[in-house]
């Protein structure tokens, strides 16, 4: 049983409550989190939803067989994570480069992602190792939890235990494909995280490509090359590197890359439109959201609704249900619509605490930064204190803030540069390509466009 042998392994280096880092390192200070109550709460139930996780991903057949030597395995567990490599990818498969990318099924909805991505499916040996380990390790991983704070196996149990069928599984494709780098665009999921504990095991480079702005609760940056956007992304960083277990582990210390923002978003200078852009995410109350919008429209604004690509389900027909067919009020899809093209047709947006600012900054769009309700953690990214979004405290507030700018218009060039290094620069639009051209230099002992740093 090698397997075994090699996932404890890892697992003594990094536990499962560090795989699954939110819910075992951080719940304490992301009180949202305790406050949410699933549906199916406490411990049998949270391990029965392990199973149908497990089922979900199951295959009696695979898709497509995993075989042959690769230079890049590319892991996307959401759809923004998915956009952010998108185009690294793509470049690197354009050059010659060896590429193989992996995204979750329910991201593969179009013939294009499915003919593109190969999807995480489980195999009845991957289930069955992942039961196994459940039996074996599940009973010391409850008394831990149990000791630290019982909300975390009452309502995530089944995130940790998700830890072992991705293990299982990384260990198995790995192997199977022997990349050369492994490439993850998010250093905090279970799932990313055990694919990054696996390589590293293995002796596989690791590659961590920043898909969204970062804060202090971050794990400490592990890999042995990380593409940030910024400055501010190595300043907070560097306040991570106490996030880490205190187990003796054998993790690279990165070398850093500053490549800028990574999604594609096209600057538009001239905006025609004068429509208000308003950004919801799960941390959004839906009867406050559809409450700002409304005083936003009877203040005279014209309003243009996005949600967040992983919005729950129940939001979103709220929403439609209120909101679709007003006559100033627009719906936006991120399934349908891209960022950029929501950014298009928008002035201004308003957003709480989202990195969907520096987006907005990006396309020419002036960010006002709104909290709906007071947050634990106001301006939990820092874009008012460093000058990149404007402030509210109110729709009165929106509308002055909408009519004393009435052209739009991104924050001062610095301001968006601290946050997305290749703002106004040779590279800006060409991240990806940046991105990839130093991974390929990288892989020959060169270095890159853009120089090296570390924490």
């Amino acid at each position: 049983m090698g397997w075994y042998k090699d996932i404890n392994a890892i697992l003594k280096q990094e536990p499962e409550t560090w795989l699954a880092y939110i819910y075992g390192q951080q719940l304490e200070n992301l009180p949202h989190l305790t406050r949410r109550k699933p549906r199916v709460r406490g411990l049998l139930l949270r391990t029965g939803a392990f199973g149908l996780f497990l089922l979900r991903h199951f295959r009696l057949t695979q898709r497509e067989k995993l075989k042959g030597r690769v230079d890049y395995l590319f892991f996307s567990g959401t759809a923004n994570q998915m956009s952010s490599l998108n185009g690294t990818a793509t470049y690197l498969t354009d050059h010659g480069a060896r590429v193989i990318e992996i995204s979750e099924i329910k991201l593969l909805k179009s013939d294009k992602f499915r003919s593109r991505y190969k999807s995480v499916d489980y195999t009845f040996t991957d289930i069955l190792k992942s039961l196994i380990l459940l039996v074996c390790r599940g009973p010391s991983l409850y008394t831990s939890l149990k000791k630290k704070n019982a909300a975390s196996i009452n309502n995530y149990f089944n995130s940790f235990c998700s830890v072992y069928a991705h293990l299982v599984y990384f260990h198995r494709v790995l192997k199977l494909v022997s990349p050369s780098f492994v490439v993850t665009a998010n250093d905090h999921n279970p799932s990313n995280r055990s694919l990054l504990a696996v390589a590293h095991y293995l002796g596989i480079k690791t590659v961590y490509v920043q898909h969204a702005s970062v804060s202090s609760i971050f794990p400490a940056l592990r890999v042995h090359y990380a593409f940030l956007d910024g400055q501010c992304a190595v300043d907070i960083y560097k306040r991570c590197e106490s996030n880490q277990p205190s187990t003796l582990r054998e993790m690279p210390t990165p070398k850093i890359v500053l490549s800028g923002q990574k999604k594609k978003i096209t600057r538009t200078k001239v905006k025609k439109e004068s429509v208000v852009g308003v950004a919801l995410n799960a941390l959004d109350d839906t009867e406050l959201a559809v409450r700002l919008i409304e005083e936003l429209i009877v203040l005279g604004l014209e309003v243009k609704v996005r949600w967040h690509p992983g919005q729950p389900k129940g939001d979103i027909k709220k929403y439609v249900s209120i909101l679709g067919g007003r006559s100033k009020v627009q719906l936006s899809n991120p399934e349908d619509e891209s960022i950029s093209d929501f950014m298009a047709s928008i002035r201004w947006l308003v957003a709480g605490n989202s990195s969907i600012h520096l987006e907005a900054a990006l396309a020419g769009v002036l960010p006002i930064y709104y909290e709906q309700s007071p947050s634990d953690k106001p301006d939990y990214y820092g874009y008012v204190k460093h000058g990149l979004s404007m402030c509210a405290t109110g729709p009165r507030q929106i509308l002055e803030i909408v009519s004393k700018n009435i052209e739009g218009g991104a924050p001062d060039v610095e301001a968006v540069r601290y946050y997305s290094s290749t703002y106004c620069t040779e590279w800006e639009g060409r991240e990806d390509e940046l991105t990839a051209i130093s991974l390929i230099d990288l892989a020959k002992g060169k270095c890159p466009p853009v120089k090296l740093s570390s924490l």
